[in-house]
């Protein structure tokens, strides 16, 4: 680890809220991020009083914008996948719009989760079009299955800074092996690179000091830019481009 937690969680907070800007429209708030889509915009969340509560939401961007893409969500499959997602990161559809709650002080972990969620759909289905046969997280899940690997589906754990981190797949520990994390990374890039880092950086320091996390990055349609694969291997972050996941198989099965 090239530098220390605590510098690095301050770091991306100072980035975090350097790059906010907020304007009020109507009875809501409009909050610009420096998270970006799959268009390189920014991401966009709203935020409104409700009974009580607050409510954000995508306003419907998210999955409009996969519909007018091209990609269908009707099926049953990808409606069971977009489920496990957005329940993974504790957030609901309603109508077309991904939304979440906010109350008893939870506004930064709720936003945060949304956020997580928006980028998490926008990538997953980013390359379902027609000639696509199935998704990458089922592609991997696949792939674990058929190795024998026993994993848990769809974990979250609290990092240090008391967010909540979502990977794909873990790995218990077992005789031979220690506990392993796996994100599927569909559309490999320097923002995903540093989602990445900041939540390994933050859960690891409270697991088990021999626990490891694998990166495993879509290369079917597109290659993997050597600095993404270099930016998560100076965090200990093992990259498994998906052309040469056998050679991992017995790290991951064990």
């Amino acid at each position: 680890m090239n530098k220390p937690i605590g510098q690095l969680i301050d770091e991306y907070a100072r980035w975090l809220r350097g790059g906010i800007t907020v304007a009020q429209i109507g009875d809501a708030y409009e909050i610009t991020t420096p998270f970006l889509d799959r268009h390189n915009d920014h991401i966009q969340i709203y935020v409104r009083q409700e009974n009580g509560h607050l409510l954000l939401t995508d306003d419907g961007y998210v999955l409009a914008d996969l519909r007018h893409s091209g990609c269908s969500l009707e099926s049953q499959r990808r409606q069971a996948l977009l489920k496990s997602i957005l329940g993974g990161f504790g957030v609901a559809q309603a109508g077309d719009e991904i939304t979440t709650v906010a109350h008893n002080g939870d506004f930064p972990q709720r936003k945060h989760a949304l956020i997580q969620a928006m980028l998490a759909v926008g990538d997953l289905f980013a390359t379902a079009k027609s000639h696509v046969q199935s998704l990458f997280l089922e592609d991997v899940a696949a792939f674990l299955d058929s190795i024998q690997a026993r994993y848990v589906p769809s974990v979250q754990f609290v990092g240090k800074s008391g967010f909540q981190h979502k990977y794909d797949f873990a790995i218990p520990k077992s005789a031979t092996a220690p506990e392993r994390l796996v994100r599927a990374i569909n559309a490999p890039s320097k923002q995903a690179a540093e989602l990445a880092i900041f939540a390994w950086t933050d859960t690891r320091a409270v697991r088990d000091d021999a626990a490891k996390m694998y990166a495993m990055l879509n290369d079917s349609e597109i290659r993997v830019v050597g600095e993404v694969a270099d930016a998560l291997k100076q965090y200990d972050i093992i990259p498994v481009k998906w052309s040469e996941r056998q050679e991992y198989q017995q790290a991951l099965a064990a």
